[in-house]
């Protein structure tokens, strides 16, 4: 069976406190998680069909494993990549910080909710597209005829 999954990194190995980019397709998958290990914690990140994402090496205490690991029609896939981490000084303005942390996770919650609307913007009928549009445009309609008078 040939595979549902690809997984790739931009680098194969990188400096302590750079950073790298993590990419991944996959075909109609019931599941698809994204697992970042770097030794010092987990992450497990529910993933759209397809995307790209920005991976810090500050806090490594080893190489970085990255696993997609997607389940379709009962049957489950896993693509694994490392990221060689070279040691050396961090530099503190490099550092991830909260303000890093929170923008990674902003943007893997609006990844996953982009592609949960657009499966379900594909999955309606017509008129219901069309009673949603509506129900959108009325209340612009309503300021523009309360500007209008």
């Amino acid at each position: 069976m040939a595979s549902i999954i690809t997984l790739t990194t931009d680098r194969s190995s990188i400096k302590k406190g750079e950073s790298f980019n993590v990419s991944w397709t996959s075909r109609t998958p019931d599941s698809l998680v994204l697992t970042i290990e770097d030794g010092d914690s987990v992450q497990r990140i529910q993933v759209p069909d397809s995307g790209t994402r920005i991976c810090w090496s500050n806090r490594a205490a080893g190489d970085i494993k990255i696993t997609l690991i997607s389940v379709s029609e009962g049957k489950k896939e896993t693509k694994s990549v490392k990221v060689k981490v070279k040691g050396g000084k961090v530099n503190a303005s490099s550092g991830i910080g909260k303000f890093q942390m929170a923008r990674e996770k902003t943007q893997a919650w609006f990844s996953v909710t982009c592609a949960q609307f657009r499966y379900a913007w594909g999955s309606m009928k017509k008129w219901q597209r069309m009673l949603w549009i509506a129900m959108l445009a009325l209340p612009i309609v309503m300021i523009i005829i309360g500007l209008i008078k």
